[in-house]
């Protein structure tokens, strides 16, 4: 009906158009097409050739009814009318052609139900809402061009009177009724010669069923709510507001927020639709308050961070908003959405970062008093890395008392400088030597967060930790009084690391058992009926299968489990001789351990620092117990596993046990027990180096961070030297002060190491207790926030049973540094 309508408004010939009074407008403007027609129709032509037609026209409307309905003229002359609450239009014609009146508009109009709660002001010349974009509305509302409806005539008219037309959109062609589009399913029948393949289709139509059409007595056709409802949904449903709102108004006439210069609509209105789980009664009444409608406004700066946000979470490529196919998704979903560029997707990212990182240093401020570090090394993810990254998080913890884990600086570690292609294609060669380099990157880092007075500690994987560089930042942070106890807890070795180092020490015999678990896996292979069973014992086994880059002792572990699982279910020594599983089965217990450790302390959830002692003995024991194995190849293997695990405990046993001793369960009793249980008589000396940097640390504790180590007083500028002597004879009682405060701090840790211990429970929360007595205990409890803090692996859990380690992803690889650092900072910070 509405094609009809607006083919004879067209087939009218321009002249007539621009002669005529604004009223005979009216309709095609509530489209939304005025403008459009006045640009790009000539108001030139024939149609109502004098005065006296257009006048004769102009008396037609003088009922008062006319004010309720708005004209359809067809050559000039009122064809029928549509009314302006319910869209029903009435036929002005009878059956020889002759006008028959207006009384049978009076009769709608005082039963329309329609009517009631509208405010016909806000209606006019805004008949009809449709979607406010950025698309051509004449082609949006009209899918066929005007030249091929121009010829509809007053017979096509006629064959729109039967009630199937209600679930049906008339297709011209070349002013003919060729086809129809099912309002509900938008499936195209034939209609050339009878409307029986319509009836039969309303009858089958599955998106029909539930639908409930107001068929209107007397209307020439149905309302036009359901066709234009069809038509426009799905254009429009991202606009739904609050799930019970029925179409907007059409906001400002349609070139509210359009603008044939420029395309940009910031802040339009988004005309909602009735939701599809509302009842026909709700949504009867909700149609009935058009004019309490919420409409809400479409923020286009708001859509941008948001698709920043997402391509940040996901690792998209920053490329993928100028994706074709991509912009075809985003304009399906809304319409007045304008793609950005990756150049805007990079610039969003960039301040998202800055944004993120001031709250972040704000949060670090008025945490802890000191901060620690971890320090790993990426690389771009694919083939032989021309280039190596420096990723630093800081570990601390926060004034509710959680411990926070988050990235703060991503750097270039090391590039290859005789790479050609790099240079071309990515942006890193273009940074400077000064900025490459663990010393550059720790550094810079530590400048631009203010922490060259509160860093505690430093954990790194051992390229880092082995590098000249970072013994020269030992150096000057000492020298510059920044690390306490003089950096004795400064550089710690990552515990992934360490358990890489003790495997590889055992790698010629763990070898041999990986071939072993290969030919039992292609004696399975070979029979369906046990590779079935094999692939349901590997689902079994309660771990996740490694990734094809998984570490080469993760992979042997994983089998060796398949393997002991699938003897329990068929014990036969067809597939593993008992000889060999005399090799097999003490290299499961130690793998075994080895995974659970690595997979506790480089997991999702920090662990506080009091718990790593208890991981790593459990690596010191498994290896003791196993020693004692009757095969010599593997006791042989396990005395050098040792040798490595008591070079790496020598170095870290420091700060293991310190945390260990601001465990209210444990304490400096629970070191002594251990260590006296494992070196005997060399006990003491480990338990005496464990209790005095404790006794050092809590003293630096008991002085201001920031107190420096020169004298500065208030009267120092007042003093006046007399025959050479200071004037100030009141520092002995200063020296005085400060050694009677000491004490009594002093008093305040020998009275937490005298309480008694807690009962030990599995579910003890450490940084609650510490917490809860922080008043009790407030030297100590600001030294225990950051002790507890301390890392213990500088990688998580993926990445720590990767033989690539971390990696960032190709798409990143070749942006600008700084860019990859905002967008790998902001993933972690809101994530």
């Amino acid at each position: 009906p509405l094609r009809t309508g607006a083919a004879a408004a067209a087939a009218a010939s321009p002249t007539s158009i621009s002669r005529a009074p604004d009223s005979a407008l009216i309709w095609i403007s509530s489209l939304g097409l005025r403008s459009h027609l006045r640009r790009n129709l000539s108001l030139q032509g024939a149609g109502i050739d004098s005065d006296g037609a257009a006048a004769s026209r102009f008396r037609k409307k003088r009922s008062k009814v006319w004010e309720e309905y708005k004209p359809i003229y067809i050559n000039g002359v009122i064809q029928s009318a549509e009314c302006h609450y319910c869209h029903t239009l009435m036929s002005c014609k009878g059956a020889d052609g002759r006008s028959n009146g207006t009384s049978h508009l009076w009769r709608h109009h005082n039963n329309c139900r329609a009517k009631e709660g509208f405010d016909l002001s806000e209606l006019h010349d805004t008949d009809f809402p449709y979607g406010v974009n950025d698309i051509d509305p004449l082609n949006q509302i009209l899918p066929e061009p005007l030249d091929d409806m121009n010829l509809v005539n007053h017979s096509e008219n006629d064959r729109l009177r039967s009630k199937v037309w209600m679930d049906f959109t008339p297709v011209y062609v070349e002013g003919r009724i060729h086809g129809a589009d099912c309002v509900h399913c938008h499936t195209r029948l034939s209609a050339e010669k009878s409307t029986g393949d319509l009836n039969q289709h309303t009858q089958t139509c599955s998106a029909r069923a539930g639908t409930s059409v107001n068929h209107q007595k007397g209307g020439l056709f149905s309302s036009s709510v359901p066709i234009f409802k069809s038509r426009v949904k799905d254009e429009l449903l991202p606009a739904l507001t609050n799930g019970k709102v029925q179409i907007a108004e059409y906001a400002s006439r349609f070139h509210l927020g359009y603008n044939s210069g420029d395309r940009t609509c910031q802040n339009q209105h988004i005309l909602a639709l009735p939701a599809d789980n509302m009842t026909p009664m709700e949504q009867d009444k909700s149609s009935a308050r058009t004019p309490d409608i919420k409409i809400r406004k479409f923020d286009q700066e708001a859509s941008y961070q948001e698709l920043t946000r997402m391509i940040i979470m996901h690792d998209y490529p920053l490329s993928i908003v100028e994706h074709e196919e991509m912009k075809r998704f985003a304009k399906g979903l809304n319409p007045v959405f304008n793609m950005a560029s990756s150049l805007d997707i990079e610039e969003y990212s960039t301040l998202l970062f800055q944004k993120e990182k001031s709250d972040l240093k704000e949060k670090i401020a008025l945490s802890s008093r000191r901060v620690s570090l971890s320090a790993s090394v990426w690389v771009p993810h694919g083939a032989e890395p021309t280039i190596k990254y420096l990723c630093l998080t800081a570990h601390f913890i926060d004034s509710e008392w959680k411990l926070q884990r988050r990235i703060i600086k991503f750097g270039v570690l090391w590039s290859s400088p005789s790479d050609l292609e790099r240079m071309i294609h990515c942006k890193e060669a273009c940074v400077l030597e000064s900025e490459v380099g663990a010393y550059n990157v720790i550094w810079e880092a530590i400048r631009e967060w203010n922490l060259d007075r509160k860093l505690f500690c430093l954990t790194s994987v051992s390229e880092i930790r082995n590098s000249g560089s970072i013994s020269k930042l030992k150096d000057m942070l000492i020298q510059r009084n920044c690390l306490p106890i003089r950096g004795e807890l400064y550089n710690i070795a990552c515990v992934d690391d360490m358990l890489d180092s003790v495997l590889s020490k055992g790698q010629p015999l763990l070898y041999r058992v990986g071939d072993l678990l290969e030919r039992f896996i292609q004696a399975c292979a070979s029979s369906s009926l046990t590779q079935q069973q094999l692939l349901e014992v590997a689902n079994d086994v309660g771990m996740k299968c490694p990734h094809e880059d998984a570490k080469w002792w993760h992979k042997i572990y994983f089998r060796l489990e398949v393997l002991l699982h699938f003897k329990k279910l068929l014990p036969s020594e067809e597939f593993v001789s008992v000889e060999e599983m005399k090799i097999v089965e003490p290299i499961y217990k130690i793998l075994r351990v080895f995974y659970r450790v690595v997979e506790v302390m480089s997991g999702p959830v920090c662990l506080t620092a009091n718990m790593y002692f208890h991981e790593v003995w459990k690596v010191r024991t498994i290896l003791q117990e196993e020693a004692c194995t009757e095969h010599s190849d593997v006791a042989s293997m396990i005395r050098e596993m040792q040798e490595a695990f008591n070079e790496y405990w020598a170095k870290s046993y420091l700060w293991l046990s310190v945390p260990v001793v601001l465990d209210p369960r444990f304490k400096i009793t629970f070191i002594e027990f251990r260590l006296k249980r494992a070196f005997g008589t060399d006990a003491t000396k480990y338990v005496n180096d464990v209790a005095e940097i404790v006794r050092e640390l809590f003293h630096e504790y008991c002085t201001p961070v920031d107190q420096p180590n020169v004298k500065t007083s208030n009267c120092e500028v007042h003093n006046v030297e007399i025959d050479g002597f200071d004037s100030d004879l009141l520092e002995d009682w200063d020296q005085h002060l400060t050694a009677q405060t000491r004490s009594q701090l002093l008093s305040e840790l020998d009275s937490y190491l005298e309480d008694g211990l807690l009962p030990r429970k599995d579910d003890f929360d450490i940084l609650n207790w510490w917490m809860s007595h922080s008043s009790k205990y407030p030297t100590l409890s600001k030294m225990v926030q950051d002790v507890l803090a301390m890392p213990s692996s500088a990688v998580h859990c993926q990445a720590a049973f990767s033989s690539e380690g971390p990696v960032i992803h190709k798409q990143w690889s070749t942006l600008n540094i700084k860019t990859i650092e905002a967008l790998v900072c902001t993933r972690d910070w809101i994530s």
